[in-house]
């Protein structure tokens, strides 16, 4: 079974010649760190980031979010990753429409925030918004998502 990422990754390098990638020359590596049951540790993402630190990646995408924000080895390692250059993009969530819905890590200031938008250009009702979280409770917050993309109906390679 195939998931989000999966499908992130053909938008972003597929070689379709229905639905051609943005990118079709990038180089993609996968890391599976959920079961088919959509069950994870974070000792998976851990392995798949020093993985991506060793062998100096440039971006890693990360199309997953939670509410855990005060996940610290986790964390520590997204802030490693910035440290080593590496440019951490993760999904913003899909909680909205209301405020303080971001999850984590898009919610870090070192991580670039996607959320989705409509075709009209206005927010898509399911993206999640608001103020960071994890700086709380001395922090100030900060506005996210970073960037929006198209959330709904976006073609892709099957």
């Amino acid at each position: 079974r195939l998931g989000h990422g999966t499908f992130v990754a053909g938008v972003v390098a597929g070689k379709n010649s229905d639905c051609h990638g943005f990118a079709e020359e990038a180089e993609i590596n996968t890391f599976r760190v959920f079961t088919q049951r959509q069950m994870s540790f974070t000792s998976w993402f851990l392995d798949a980031f020093n993985y991506a630190i060793q062998t100096r990646m440039t971006i890693l995408n990360l199309s997953i979010g939670g509410p855990d924000y005060h996940d610290h080895p986790f964390l520590d390692k997204v802030w490693e990753m910035s440290a080593n250059n590496i440019i951490v993009v993760s999904a913003i969530g899909n909680d909205g429409p209301l405020w303080g819905t971001l999850n984590n890590p898009a919610d870090n200031a070192d991580v670039i925030g996607v959320g989705g938008i409509d075709y009209a250009g206005k927010m898509a009702s399911f993206s999640s918004r608001g103020m960071t979280t994890w700086e709380f409770p001395s922090g100030y917050g900060r506005v996210k998502p970073d960037i929006v993309a198209y959330g709904k109906d976006v073609p892709g390679a099957s």
